[in-house]
């Protein structure tokens, strides 16, 4: 396995876990509260 491929895996794999990681902070309902009051705000 050359360096390139190893990189191209290890990147895959970081933006896996962060997207795993933002899905599950959608699932604090404090959160999503959070963001529609920021979001009204700006109106």
């Amino acid at each position: 396995m050359n360096t390139s491929r190893r990189v191209r895996i290890a990147a895959w794999a970081g933006a896996l876990v962060v997207l795993a990681l933002v899905s599950l902070a959608y699932l604090n309902p404090h959160l999503m509260l959070d963001l529609a009051d920021r979001l009204w705000a700006c109106f």
